[in-house]
């Protein structure tokens, strides 16, 4: 025959035990109960990331864009006869994307720099890591450029690597797909500043190109002016040595005559020359002092008495402003007068050397006539035969030289030409104006998202929290952290009455709960005889205060008492008893007196007296032992002394289960004390509440109190409405009972 006793008990391998991997599954309901219990945490994520996203977001200055666009195109070069070079094909893929890289140049870059002064601009300014981090707040949108002003002689070369990065981060230049248009676009706080910055590039970009032709035509130029001075020089060398041999061998020619003019036209060549070389002379100090306005030396050049009037009013001027007088319309007049008769002295002086140059051409003229007439009078006669070879050889150079020089003045005067009407092969087609939007940023867009990100960082914060640091809220989870599962999950009651719950509605959730904890904790002790001689004792303790400790600790006591255990319900928490309070609510107990376990061990009473003690509950037989008042010293004397040994020993004997009610482990050092008299501990953990740090903190109390001692943890307080989900229950506990 079974033994009434065991029959509901059941060895450790007959618990079905869930697989780690099979761990039960969350679903929408357990995801609502983790936000539940972790609001606060989660309101305040949000509302801590919005208070410091919006203000940023607010004061994040717009950025506008203005873009201009240009096209590759040789068209008006050849429209007015310059040469361009063949760009089909592959070629004009590499010239639009050397264009590109031109634009994007530090010198086309810096000339806007300059042009548009930006080291004064506030876009531009280089500000600090502290300074932009405030500007992220400031009040005032406006961008206001620094108090000092300066220019481009006083930037450093760090400065002007910084300017050109700063920009070179503003600009974009790019190739629109496989055509010949390249865009220019800018970004800037200002949507005029981004027009004006986009316009400056281009213009920055065809004046350099424009000169950088210029200056290599320029050199072309001063290449053929070079060769054309060597030439001249080389034609007046052959015709000096012509001249010089026809004035050597004249004296052979036997007409007297001949010989004599000859010479005269000799004598009229030189004094032309020399005639020519002083007029070439007063061209060039003519125009040396036009150019430097030294309107005393035109004056001295010439006897033109238009310079010397002219000269006489430029003086009287000079003295009638030189005067010290206020500024008046008289000044502004002489101002006006003088610059007048400054461009009456460029125009004379140009005259002037317009006047000269004719004159020289015509000595030319004429001094290449005489030379003409020279050697036709010299060839006329008979010569010896290496007179007449020398003469040719000597008229031929000059000749070929001469046709040299004439080919080179036409390729300088192409160059010429060429670098007057200088024609970019790139044109803009789109000039850049202010935007009215800006591109970014998109601030209900960002405000959007930050209120995502903060409802997602909320959430992340919710379930990490819930999960590894707010509290244990699955068995698997105690399992993980404490190496064992829990052997019971106790719900709180819908009626908010845990404390006689046990009584009231015996087929509840809870009620069940407590049954399995005592089944749980007798399997445990199923193979141990030592309690056939003495009562098992059983501590009931927890991390904190108001976890169910004392709540689990009546209603395992009432269960053990109404399995037909003798049990005992022993309160030692002295600093915070309220089992008194709790049973004097329940007026069917009558528990009013005042004699408590404190008075008993304080009086050291004979154990005759234990019985004053003891009360029992009518309804449960359960004999019950309270603590008596609240202390507000150390009670470990009360928990190491002889009396209260005594009483347990005494309790032993007499009870087949004790219970005992104990301080939080985690705040005296009376529950550690505890332990080392008890037969079992029971762990009471708030479901989602007790940080698992602090639980595990305190079995380590218990565990370093006494080695053997075995601790079995629960979990208390869990939501009724999970309890059907949690997993001690594979299925709705409502399936098979009501209650």
């Amino acid at each position: 025959m079974v033994d009434d006793q065991n029959m509901f008990k059941f060895s450790e391998s007959e618990i079905i035990k869930t697989p780690p991997n099979h761990a039960q599954t969350k679903n929408l309901v357990d995801y609502w109960h983790v936000l539940v219990r972790q609001k606060k945490y989660l309101l305040f994520t949000i509302l801590l990331l919005l208070l410091v996203g919006m203000p940023i977001i607010y004061n994040l200055t717009p950025i506008y864009q203005s873009t201009a666009k240009m096209v590759v195109d040789a068209g008006q070069a050849k429209l007015v006869g310059l040469q361009t070079e063949n760009t089909t094909g592959a070629a004009i893929d590499f010239k639009v994307n050397t264009e590109v890289e031109i634009i994007k140049s530090n010198k086309v870059y810096l000339r806007t720099i300059k042009h548009l002064q930006l080291w004064n601009s506030a876009d531009y300014n280089l500000l600090s890591f502290g300074e932009k981090l405030l500007s992220l707040f400031a009040t005032d949108k406006s961008q206001k450029p620094r108090d000092e002003y300066r220019t481009f002689s006083q930037l450093s070369g760090q400065d002007i690597m910084g300017y050109l990065k700063a920009l070179n981060d503003h600009v974009t230049v790019a190739r629109i797909r496989r055509t010949n248009v390249i865009t220019i676009g800018v970004i800037s706080p200002s949507a005029n500043r981004a027009a004006d910055i986009a316009n400056s590039l281009t213009r920055s970009y065809l004046a350099e190109k424009i000169e950088n032709k210029a200056n290599s035509m320029r050199g072309v130029a001063e290449i053929l002016k070079n060769q054309l001075n060597k030439l001249a020089i080389e034609i007046q060398n052959f015709d000096r040595q012509r001249e010089n041999f026809i004035t050597e061998y004249a004296d052979q020619i036997s007409d007297p005559n001949a010989g004599k003019i000859l010479a005269e036209l000799r004598a009229t060549i030189d004094l032309k020359t020399q005639e020519t070389l002083r007029k070439i002379l007063e061209v060039s100090e003519i125009g040396r002092a036009a150019l430097a306005k030294d309107y005393f030396a035109l004056a001295s050049l010439t006897e033109d008495l238009q310079f010397g009037a002219l000269f006489s009013q430029y003086e009287s001027i000079n003295f009638q402003l030189s005067a010290p007088r206020p500024a008046d319309d008289s000044q502004f007049n002489l101002q006006q007068e003088l610059q007048k008769i400054e461009a009456n002295f460029e125009l004379l002086s140009q005259q002037m050397q317009n006047k000269l140059n004719a004159e020289i051409f015509a000595n030319q003229a004429q001094i290449a006539e005489f030379q003409t007439n020279r050697i036709h009078i010299f060839s006329a006669y008979d010569l010896p035969q290496d007179v007449q070879m020398a003469l040719y050889r000597l008229t031929e150079g000059i000749k070929s030289k001469r046709n040299l020089y004439a080919s080179e003045v036409k390729k300088y005067s192409e160059v010429e030409q060429k670098i007057g009407i200088l024609i970019p092969d790139v044109r803009v087609i789109a000039t850049a104006f202010p935007p009215e939007a800006a591109i970014k940023p998109n601030k209900k867009l960002l405000a959007a998202g930050l209120l995502i990100f903060a409802v997602f960082c909320g959430l992340i914060l919710a379930f990490m929290r819930d999960e590894f640091i707010g509290g244990f809220v699955s068995s698997d989870q105690v399992h993980a952290v404490l190496g064992k599962q829990p052997i019971s999950v106790i719900p709180t009651h819908t009626n908010e009455d845990d404390d006689n719950i046990i009584l009231n509605a015996p087929l509840s959730r809870f009620s069940e709960s407590i049954r399995m904890l005592r089944v749980g904790l007798d399997n445990h002790s199923l193979n141990n005889n030592v309690f056939d001689q003495r009562a098992k004792i059983i501590a009931v303790t927890s991390t904190v205060p108001e976890e169910g400790k004392t709540t689990t600790a009546l209603c395992l006591a009432r269960s053990y008492s109404l399995a037909g255990k003798k049990t005992i319900l022993v309160e030692l928490d002295f600093r915070h008893p309220v089992l008194n309070e709790r049973l004097a609510l329940n007026e069917r107990l009558g528990l009013n007196r005042p004699y408590s376990l404190q008075d008993f061990i304080k009086q050291d009473a004979d154990m005759a007296m234990i019985d004053k003690i003891i009360y029992v509950e009518p309804a449960t037989n359960l004999s019950i032992v309270l603590a008596g008042a609240a202390q507000k010293t150390a009670t470990d004397i009360l928990i190491q002394s002889k009396s209260l040994e005594g009483v347990i020993s005494k309790f032993s004997k007499d009870f087949e289960i004790i219970i005992i009610d104990t301080p939080p482990v985690g705040l005296v050092v009376d529950g550690q004390i505890i332990a080392q008299k008890v037969d079992q501990m029971v762990y009471a953990i708030k479901h989602a509440a007790t940080s698992q740090k602090n639980v595990l903190a305190g079995i380590n109390f218990i565990n370093a109190a006494t080695v053997d001692l075995p601790v079995f943890t629960i979990i208390t307080q869990l939501d009724d409405s999970q309890a059907g989900y949690f997993g001690m229950y594979g299925v709705e506990y409502s399936y098979y009972y009501g209650g």
